[in-house]
């Protein structure tokens, strides 16, 4: 029976490289992609509202498309919007592409853990197979598991994700039909630096809170694994480095924002709030420093 074997063995190669291809890393990579250009497609709404405003401020007059498409400045915001949600459907397509084909590569992967769990009924506990055979069916499940995983990341994207690009006509014909006095109401979502517009404020300090949450994790880890071996240290040391650079980079585009657009602050209707959280950026920044220089000196001391 060790045939069998063989078989079971050699369609389970022949499926390897679509195995290793359907991971949770790889829709991990696809999601992040999709909320990239999600927010490169929104803020080419936001340049879209700022060239509309100016095509009416150049005399405008009218709710048509074609009418604005005479204007120059409104055609280069259409346009750049346009390109903008067209490469956010093309990353959603390439996630619904990935879970097809994820989905097509689990039904072969689940007819050979068929054809496994059906030959191991049949065959005896003295088989000198049996084992061989039920090692590969493990190893399969676990694999099955994974695939199954990516499989399903298409349903993760929320309805933004799913459906900006499918309702972009729909949104056009919305904002030309808006009062003239509506785009001025906005005026901060067109003219602050987009590092400072609410939604991209609100991203960062998300990904702020989390980077400094980590870094704290990492150092408490660190000491405490110090404590019985040094080297096992090291890891979260570097794993806490990894996180502090990240945050120092998001601190340093925002100070440099906040150095380079002090008009634009200053103008804004939410300038109490852009500067407050500028300075918590900044503060906790030099937090998160201190407590990794304190972890180093900690462990140091305790391997001298």
């Amino acid at each position: 029976m060790a045939k069998e074997l063989e078989k079971f063995k050699a369609e389970h190669k022949k499926l390897a490289a679509g195995t290793r291809k359907f991971t949770a890393a790889e829709g991990d990579k696809l999601k992040k992609r999709i909320g990239i250009s999600l927010g490169n497609a929104w803020e080419g709404e936001d340049y879209f509202r700022e060239s509309l405003a100016k095509a009416r401020a150049d005399g405008v007059k009218s709710e048509k498309l074609a009418d604005f498409q005479k204007n120059k400045q409104f055609k280069d915001g259409l346009t750049t919007w346009n390109k903008a949600v067209d490469i956010h459907q093309q990353e959603v397509d390439a996630m619904k592409g990935f879970c097809a084909e994820a989905k097509a590569h689990l039904a072969k992967m689940s007819k050979l853990a068929a054809d496994i769990e059906k030959d191991l009924k049949k065959r005896s506990k003295t088989s000198a197979s049996k084992k061989d055979i039920e090692a590969l069916q493990g190893e399969l499940a676990k694999e099955i598991a994974a695939v199954k995983k990516a499989s399903e990341y298409e349903g993760k994207l929320n309805a933004a994700q799913k459906l900006y690009a499918a309702n972009f006509q729909k949104k056009v014909n919305a904002i030309l039909k808006e009062k003239p006095d509506s785009h001025d109401k906005k005026k901060d979502a067109t003219e602050l630096p987009q590092l400072l517009v609410d939604r991209n404020l609100k991203k960062y300090t998300n990904q702020v809170g989390a980077l400094v949450k980590a870094i704290n994790s990492h150092c408490i880890a660190a000491i405490d694994k110090a404590g019985q071996d040094l080297k096992a240290a090291v890891p979260e040391l570097k794993a806490a480095m990894a996180k502090f650079n990240d945050l120092k980079k998001i601190n340093d585009q925002y100070q440099t924002a906040k150095k380079k657009f002090p008009g634009a602050i200053e103008d804004s209707k939410d300038k109490k709030k852009l500067l407050a959280t500028l300075k918590k950026f900044n503060d906790l920044t030099a937090a998160s420093e201190r407590k990794l220089r304190g972890t180093k000196v900690t462990i140091k001391k305790a391997a001298a």
